[in-house]
């Protein structure tokens, strides 16, 4: 998952690195022009902005990202977080408003939280076929046996994954998962997913999770995905992913390394 974050003072600061050893990519905007031009220009899962940016008000950035991500999830972050503040975001667009001392694990449970819901799955665990996606622990099964991915083979997985049966062009792919200051050439998609098929096929997958449309993109199999209590493919969840992803169709490059969670070399 890519999160993007403003990061004007400490606490964002440390709230990003937070972030990162959570497993997440982190896109870094230094003030809420910035904030507002990658969230323009970027495809992003989430986006956290601090109410005390040195150029502009809360509200005035809270409208201008709802404006261009209607569908995303959207927080708030503060020092203090009174009621009134809190219905006031809230009434405004965001998702919620965060504490900066709310402890970092917290805040990335609510992250994945409300970026899987916003795509229609309200628990963590998907299944489709052979294969099963802890979406918190950041895991893949094939048939109950674990498979070893690289960070990026297991966030090409999650970010299909997460956008159920809509089609994802090779460029979406590289844009919001490319984590280096140049976008890898997106014909190294295929390369990855060519071993993540090799890796699933060694585990006894007989069946196609990640069907191809030539010249267009990728796909996971929309009509076996089911997650824990089948409320994956809701219609609302359905028209969710589809309008989040036609929001934005490039990526900001993050400003800083990203770092894979231990369990993923």
């Amino acid at each position: 998952m890519r999160i993007l974050i403003s990061d004007t003072n400490w606490a964002t600061c440390t709230i990003a690195h937070d972030l990162r050893s959570a497993g997440f990519y982190v896109s870094i905007a230094n003030d809420g022009a910035e904030l507002i031009e990658i969230a323009r220009n970027g495809m992003q899962d989430a986006v956290l902005f601090d109410l005390d940016l040195p150029d502009m008000r809360g509200k005035e950035i809270l409208h201008s990202l709802r404006a261009i991500l209607p569908h995303t999830p959207i927080c708030a972050t503060a020092a203090q977080a009174d009621i009134e503040t809190q219905r006031m975001m809230m009434d405004l667009g965001a998702s919620t408003l965060i504490r900066h001392d709310t402890d970092p694990a917290v805040i990335a449970a609510q992250l994945r939280a409300y970026v899987r819901r916003s795509a229609g799955f309200s628990t963590p665990i998907v299944r489709t076929g052979h294969m099963e996606v802890n979406l918190t622990t950041q895991s893949v099964q094939i048939n109950g046996s674990p498979m070893q991915l690289t960070r990026f083979e297991y966030e090409v997985i999650e970010m299909l994954t997460l956008r159920g049966g809509s089609l994802s062009a090779r460029e979406t792919i590289t844009s919001q998962l490319g984590a280096w200051e140049e976008k890898p050439d997106t014909n190294m998609i295929d390369v990855h997913l060519g071993r993540i098929r090799s890796k699933m096929a060694a585990l006894g997958a007989t069946e196609e999770v990640f069907p191809t449309r030539v010249a267009r993109g990728f796909r996971i199999a929309p009509q076996e995905a089911t997650s824990m209590d089948a409320c994956s493919y809701s219609e609302k969840g359905a028209d969710n992913r589809a309008c989040r992803q036609g929001e934005t169709t490039h990526r900001h490059s993050s400003s800083a390394q990203d770092i894979a969670p231990p369990h993923i070399y």
